[in-house]
């Protein structure tokens, strides 16, 4: 059984089945040119606002590339989509084949591994603030070798799918490749066995980059709970009934160690006291911002990865053939890469004053 996400591994008949199996083929059509022409409008935009900024951070990156990745599976792999499905996998060419194979199963791990990026970045962001283990060009770095993954794991899908049929061999003497034209599984240029374990590997990947999500967001959210917790016994001991930020002990922390590097600075340029208030007040305010301005923006992508789960679970569940294959319900998976900006949209105040802007030029 084909494990990879795609139609032929949910479809037990493989390519060249009925026009109408799985599901209304016009369907398809409909929604996929609705997701095509949304997606594309829609992380050109994000496309805009994000490198437009100046000063980027790692999660900029990330949503740049994962914005990116949206885009191109916008206006290549859905309207490629939409023409296999109508022609059902008659292809003719080989090259159309591998091609199509190759884009429709690189860009699932992709989006897969940038969501694994984004929790790791979070999570240095959060729970490490001042490690500053997490930078744009390390994000850079990191996008790059995950792209070189997902693109790896595309070649091998694309060169497992061909046109002509395997080898059948005449009077075990000569072989003989039967030209079909339909785009399905073949064992031509990769044996069944390496073929059998790539396909676990591709769903291990998944599962590991699940686990690896779900353990990052959940030590986020019990960093926050520990930082609350610790507010709470705090603002007990002190019998302290003021209606503070959940941020005291990490303002007191900060104001012990900005206060330390203060009067040390102070006793070199012998700055007066209110001088030092003042640094302190302003640089602490700036912190605080800014692990704020972190858990917001860990909000809204945790989000994204939320929607990305739900939205590919059915289609997973059908290439495994655990529930039955639907065509329109299998490539709803697009439908996060239409999801993003409108995310986006809602959760960043940031995104839509840019948006705002942009409307008011043109």
């Amino acid at each position: 059984m084909n494990t990879t996400l795609t139609p032929e591994s949910a479809n037990s008949s493989g390519g060249g089945g009925g026009a109408e199996e799985g599901g209304p083929i016009h369907a398809v059509v409909g929604m996929l040119s609705f997701f095509s022409i949304i997606g594309t409008t829609g992380n050109a935009l994000v496309l805009y606002v994000y490198t437009r900024k100046r000063n980027k951070l790692a999660a900029t990156v990330f949503i740049i590339s994962l914005a990116t990745t949206d885009l191109t599976t916008s206006i290549v792999v859905m309207p490629y989509t939409i023409v296999i499905e109508y022609l059902n996998y008659y292809v003719k060419y080989d090259i159309f084949c591998k091609m199509y194979m190759f884009f429709i199963t690189s860009n699932v791990p992709f989006a897969a591994f940038i969501m694994v990026g984004i929790a790791f970045d979070r999570y240095f962001c959060i729970v490490h603030p001042f490690k500053h283990l997490m930078n744009a060009q390390r994000a850079k770095i990191i996008t790059a070798s995950m792209a070189i993954l997902a693109f790896s794991l595309g070649i091998i899908t694309a060169l497992n799918y061909s046109v002509y049929e395997d080898c059948a061999w005449n009077n075990n003497v000569t072989c003989i490749v039967k030209y079909t034209g339909i785009c399905k599984t073949s064992e031509i240029l990769l044996p069944h066995t390496f073929t059998l374990y790539y396909q676990r590997l591709y769903t291990a990947l998944f599962f590991l980059a699940l686990v690896v999500v779900m353990v990052l967001y959940a030590l986020i959210y019990r960093s926050v709970l520990i930082r609350r917790a610790k507010r709470r016994r705090q603002r007990q001991s002190l019998c302290s009934y003021s209606k503070e930020s959940w941020f005291q002990e990490y303002r007191f922390s900060m104001v012990s160690s900005l206060r330390k590097n203060s009067e040390e600075k102070s006793e070199r340029s012998e700055k007066s006291n209110s001088a030092i208030d003042t640094e302190l007040l302003r640089q602490l305010a700036i912190r605080e911002r800014g692990l704020v301005a972190n858990i917001k923006t860990a909000l809204m992508l945790f989000v994204v990865t939320a929607v990305f789960i739900l939205v590919f679970l059915p289609a997973w569940l059908m290439a495994h053939q655990i529930i039955g294959y639907n065509r329109v319900i299998f490539y709803m998976y697009f439908a996060y890469n239409v999801a993003n900006p409108i995310i986006y949209a809602f959760m960043n105040k940031a995104f839509r004053r840019q948006l705002k802007i942009v409307f008011k030029c043109e």
